[in-house]
């Protein structure tokens, strides 16, 4: 991961995706278990659907620095591609139980099925978190289908702001969390994971502590995550010795480490 020193181009995703897009663009980065079935993103992968979610963002919607978007999604494969595109375009995430996730956002993503009833954005997209990108089944008038969306979209996208550390990244009942703080957590708990380390996890992604411990912590790692949903698997063990797993974070599975969380 880069070494915050000054502005940085796209902000949190910037400074981990950018060195993960110099290595094997093959490399598995997000693997979700979830009661439909896997689903995997490479380095590749990750970094299109984030450019896909930037590009809607900023190009269709216009968005811009300051904006912030809500998100009420639950751990999963693209929540990841939500969040990092949200950053991508140096844009804010306002928590879900958070004082700016219902008023003063430009844009929301919300969970298929869910009360949105309280969120007053303009553009508010409904993600099915099906693991082949099924659209969602529950549209209401006033919302927008997320894979249909995105997917016209282009797969790559050019920051067009440098973020600050100063500057605002994550809203929640916690907090501002600017980026130095992000980036700081983020790389405290890449050291537990190791270089290129597999974190197996089904630690529920809260803003900004869960996603910056799991997600951008594994990513700034050179590594990878394995998260699994509710439902998502039976036999635990099986999962991580399939996925070569090298630590866990909530699952006791004898014989591989746990980080030590405080």
């Amino acid at each position: 991961m880069r070494e915050l020193t000054g502005a940085i181009p796209g902000g949190v995703t910037g400074a981990i995706l950018a060195p993960l897009l110099l290595g094997d663009l093959h490399r598995p980065r997000v693997t979700v278990y979830a009661a439909g079935g896997r689903t995997e993103l490479s380095t590749a992968s990750l970094a299109n659907w984030s450019a896909k979610v930037a590009g809607l963002l900023v190009d269709e919607l216009g968005l811009v620095p300051g904006d912030a978007v809500a998100v009420r999604l639950p751990a999963g494969w693209q929540t990841a591609p939500v969040l990092l595109g949200i950053w991508w375009a140096g844009l804010t995430v306002a928590d879900a139980d958070g004082p700016a996730a219902a008023a003063g956002v430009a844009a929301a993503f919300v969970a298929d099925g869910a009360d949105d009833s309280d969120v007053t954005a303009d553009e508010v997209f409904v993600v099915s978190g099906h693991p082949l990108g099924a659209p969602s089944r529950q549209v209401a008038a006033h919302q927008r289908d997320f894979t249909g969306a995105v997917l016209p979209q282009a797969d790559r996208f050019a920051p067009r702001v440098s973020v600050a550390s100063t500057d605002v990244v994550v809203r929640s009942a916690q907090g501002d969390l600017d980026l130095a703080g992000m980036l700081t957590a983020a790389r405290v708990a890449s050291r537990a994971i190791g270089t290129a380390g597999r974190l197996m996890s089904d630690r529920p992604w809260t803003l900004p502590d869960g996603v910056a411990g799991t997600l951008v912590a594994a990513l700034a790692a050179d590594g990878s995550l394995v998260q699994v949903l509710p439902g998502g698997a039976d036999d635990l063990a099986a999962i991580a010795a399939a996925e070569r797993a090298t630590l866990t974070d909530g699952p006791v599975i004898a014989g591989l480490p746990a980080i030590d969380r405080p």
